[in-house]
């Protein structure tokens, strides 16, 4: 293999037709050179922002980059809802090649009342310009950058030119649009305490709208549990959100029961362009499941999912979202992202009610539209036994890229599924399911649409649930309110470690806000045996 000096350097200039910034990766087509000159392709043009971990960056509509002499491929996209482009060019020594790219629209979203957002993003913290830039150039309608993470107390303040834990703000305010369609805010949080063995992690709370921070812990310490930040979060700015971004760390059970979350990531930062992490890092593991599951690479994913319809099976209501960890992770700003339906024009209360209500899907891919009785995701329907129509559901599927299947699933089993793995994809699939649904008892209905990643690993768009109450009577599964309890025990278990917790009145105080949600799950397991298991079995 040559050295990299050994390359004869030219000039490509790729001209966009477009004004508008677009997301460009450039690799060469050669095998093994990709690898080799990692980090080698990065533009001359002093406003193009690379972004390494993805071999990626960000352009105003132009750039000029060198790259050796040859055949050069790249790869040019603009987010979910543009076609990308693939264009090979020959470039030759000590010669410019010119290159004019047109990017096209396959599906406009804004138009249809659905925004995009990337709910996790730590790039670009500092800059402005890159912060504009990403947003356009990916296509984020909604960028909530988290300006506040764990022990970053070093915050540019662009207003006193000086280094400061201050709660960030530019001189146009915490929140700017680059355009009319696509806004960044700034005051968002997250405060992340990963790793370990299962069940050891306390969890990544990712707060978004704040009106002033939550106070960090030092770092490492595990107290004050992720409840006690979330509730000074919720009685602080009411109108946050509240996420994480996976649903196993340690303890969400907590905060699912006491009500502190108002989503979850499905689409998550381990899910990249072509490779998937695997669960680890403190997550809630296997050893709780009452059989074996054979989910090989896929754990992550059946877990992320299963946890989430666990959760739902509770009677908790969540949203679902995605984001990547841009920043952190080596996938471009988007590539797992959230729509959100909002009513009026795009804020950031608006957004953050749009997810409050439910109104969204989270996808790494293809678009994904649920209804009920013509009511978006995020809605409750009531339902009375023998005397209500069936209720329409209907999921309405759009893609560009090749897809495996797509379902509907209610209370976590799926009730209609198609196959889409013999489905000719020419430019364009779209695709509906249907179902009358009588529902026997209160419970949920989401939408899923499944395909492969490049490393053979799953992915998905899906939906928020539709709610379905029967009979004016809650939600609620013993054997997942059960699961629960079970996972509290780890916690407390975990709780007694030496050295978990400072003193032994932390711990106390800890264990106590753990001894709370639990009793919420007993609650919710004996309601349901009241409710639905006397019923099942004729009263008895």
């Amino acid at each position: 293999m040559p050295a990299l000096t050994s390359f004869r350097p030219a000039q490509v200039h790729y001209r966009l037709q477009s004004t508008r910034p677009a997301q460009i990766r450039l690799c060469r087509a050669e095998r093994g050179l990709k690898s080799m000159v990692k980090g080698f392709f990065k533009p001359i043009t002093p406003s193009s922002t690379p972004y390494t971990k993805d071999r990626s960056f960000s352009c105003d509509g132009h750039f000029v980059i060198e790259v050796p002499t040859g055949k050069a491929l790249i790869h040019i996209e603009r987010g979910k809802e543009y076609h990308s482009v693939n264009k090979e060019v020959t470039v030759q020594e000590n010669q410019t090649t010119k290159v004019d790219v047109s990017l096209v629209r396959w599906i406009n979203m804004c138009e249809k009342g659905w925004y995009s957002a990337d709910m996790h993003c730590h790039f670009g913290v500092n800059d402005l310009h890159v912060l504009r830039q990403t947003a356009l150039a990916d296509d984020i309608n909604f960028e909530p950058v988290l300006t506040v993470w764990n022990h970053q107390e070093n915050i540019w303040n662009q207003q006193s030119k000086s280094l400061g834990y201050i709660w960030p703000a530019w001189p146009e305010g915490p929140r700017i649009y680059a355009d009319s369609t696509h806004l960044i805010t700034l005051q968002n949080e997250e405060i992340e305490r990963i790793g370990g063995e299962p069940f050891e992690s306390v969890g990544a709370l990712l707060m978004f709208g704040l009106t002033r921070p939550v106070t960090v812990p030092p770092k490492m310490v595990k107290y004050p549990c992720d409840a006690v930040l979330a509730r000074s979060a919720k009685k602080t700015s009411p109108g946050c959100v509240i996420d994480t971004d996976k649903p196993i760390w340690g303890e969400n059970v907590v905060g699912m029961a006491l009500g502190l979350f108002d989503s979850v990531q499905v689409c998550h930062n381990h899910y990249h362009r072509e490779t998937t992490l695997p669960i680890g890092w403190g997550m809630a593991g296997a050893d709780l499941e009452q059989e074996h599951k054979d989910w090989g690479k896929n754990e992550l994913f059946h877990r992320t999912n299963l946890t989430y319809y666990r959760f739902l099976n509770c009677g908790f209501k969540l949203a679902v979202t995605g984001g990547t960890a841009m920043g952190v992770m080596p996938a471009p700003l988007g590539y797992c992202r959230t729509y959100a339906k909002i009513e009026g024009r795009l804020t950031e209360a608006n957004y953050l009610k749009a997810i409050h209500a439910g109104r969204t899907f989270a996808t790494s891919g293809p678009m994904l539209i649920l209804t009920a009785n013509g009511l978006d995701s995020g809605a409750t329907i009531r339902y009375t036994t023998g005397k209500s129509e069936p209720i329409q559901i209907k999921a309405e599927l759009h893609s560009i890229q090749p897809l495996s299947s797509l379902e509907l699933v209610q209370n976590g089993k799926i009730v209609r599924q198609i196959n889409l793995d013999d489905k000719p994809l020419s430019s364009l699939l779209e695709h509906s399911i249907e179902l009358k649904l009588r529902p026997s008892r209160s419970g949920w209905v989401v939408a899923r649409s499944i395909f492969t990643s490049p490393d053979g690993c799953l992915r998905q768009a899906h939906t928020s649930p539709v709610y379905i109450t029967v009979d004016d009577k809650p939600t609620a599964s013993k054997q997942d309110a059960e699961y629960m309890i079970g996972w509290i025990d780890r916690l407390i278990k975990v709780s007694e470690k030496p050295g978990r917790y400072p003193s032994g009145e932390e711990r106390e105080k800890a264990q106590a806000v753990f001894r709370e949600a639990q009793q919420i799950y007993r609650d919710i397991a004996t309601t349901a045996v009241e409710l639905w298991e006397k019923e099942k079995s004729g009263g008895k």
